[in-house]
């Protein structure tokens, strides 16, 4: 009983790190396909650093 609890808590947290890695991926697509279509595809505006 206990061996099985931990291999659902196991796959449940791998689960978890896949969906996040996802989640990851998706959020950058998101924000490079938001920059381009905010100023072209060639654009030519320089990053915006945070210092």
């Amino acid at each position: 009983m206990l061996s099985r609890a931990a291999d659902h808590l196991f796959w449940l947290a791998r689960y978890m790190e896949r969906a996040g890695q996802a989640r990851s991926a998706w959020g950058e697509a998101h924000n490079t396909a938001t920059r381009v279509s905010a100023c072209g595809v060639f654009c030519q505006e320089e990053p915006k650093h945070a210092v």
